[in-house]
């Protein structure tokens, strides 16, 4: 980082007026105004604090992110898109190579959607973290990686969430979203942590938790942020590990693995779903030198049958799907 980006930013946290950052840095009020718009364009959050003495510019301290749930994806009769998620862009053990086989199988097949559930990079080591496992230290360094290399594609859109790691810089006043979506008109930001997407007439959530539990937990997490949790499907990041179960909400729930070169993980993968009609195919991909498709499992979505429960204040569906 730049000696006077450092300096700006330490005045910045503590609230100054253009004046004062005229003052203090020796600038200009054009080479000042200049400064703080190439900041948020970085994904720095300046507010403007306006009083009876005039305009202050402040980092923002850990602002809140409003779930984006007003996605729509109509089809007629068949839609198939890919999922993937914790791609750690800068970890020692990121591999781009990788995930640019997964944007080509879809080209290849025709597939128009990349789902991304989050952890897009490795962000900042945490307190009582080590940084050994962080390739790029710097925050911006991360970014300025994945919009330059992570892969794109005319036919291929990149609809995503952001998950605990990207987040870590938000309480310093940095949302890495706004870069990426400044610089990558190809990815298309829904929220941090969760984003509600419906698909024809089918509702999906796109779930990344921010801590370390169990699946009970996750799924009690999406009751408190959904009076009417009625998923047909939830997509999660985060757990790394690859598993596919139904919760008492009756969703299909979907663990999806990590797209990185973990050690700590048996394989990376990926996933191509298929919504055809009342169908739902899940096929798993492993991904190495190429994407191998492996296992799937369809089911046979019901309609669905809202039961008024007056003990709760989550209204149940009916079980409405059957494994084929």
């Amino acid at each position: 980082m730049l000696e006077v980006d450092a300096r700006v930013i330490e005045l910045l946290k503590k609230g100054v007026t253009l004046q004062k950052l005229k003052s203090k840095t020796g600038m200009y009020s054009s080479d000042v105004v200049k400064k703080i718009h190439s900041l948020e364009d970085r994904g720095y959050l300046i507010d403007r604090i306006f009083n009876e003495y005039g305009v202050k510019f402040k980092l923002a301290e850990a602002p809140i992110v409003a779930l984006q749930d007003n996605v729509v994806i109509p089809i007629e009769s068949k839609f198939t898109f890919l999922v993937i998620s914790d791609t750690h862009l800068g970890n020692i053990y990121e591999n781009v190579a990788m995930l640019n086989k997964v944007y080509e199988y879809a080209e290849m097949n025709n597939i128009r959607y990349i789902f991304h559930l989050g952890d897009m990079i490795e962000g900042q080591a945490l307190e009582n973290q080590s940084q050994a496992r962080i390739k790029r230290l710097d925050i911006h360094d991360q970014v300025d990686f994945l919009t330059k290399n992570y892969p794109k594609s005319d036919s291929v859109t990149t609809l995503y969430i952001l998950g605990n790691h990207d987040y870590r810089s938000v309480p310093n006043g940095i949302d890495i979203s706004r870069t990426i979506s400044k610089r990558r008109l190809d990815m298309h930001f829904l929220g941090y942590k969760n984003s509600r997407i419906t698909i024809g007439n089918r509702t999906v959530l796109l779930h990344h938790p921010f801590t370390i539990v169990n699946d009970q937990k996750y799924d009690d997490e999406i009751k408190e942020l959904y009076l009417n949790p009625e998923f047909d499907l939830v997509l999660r990041g985060h757990t790394h590990h690859n598993g596919i179960y139904t919760n008492e909400m009756d969703s299909i729930v979907l663990n999806v693995p990590a797209c990185y070169n973990s050690p700590s993980r048996m394989y990376t993968g990926a996933y191509e779903i298929t919504f055809k009609n009342d169908e739902l195919l899940l096929q798993s991909l492993i991904l190495s030198n190429e994407v191998y498709p492996f296992t799937s499992i369809k089911y046979e979505l019901k309609p669905k049958q809202l039961i008024k429960s007056p003990e709760s204040r989550i209204d149940k569906f009916n079980s409405r799907y059957k494994r084929k």
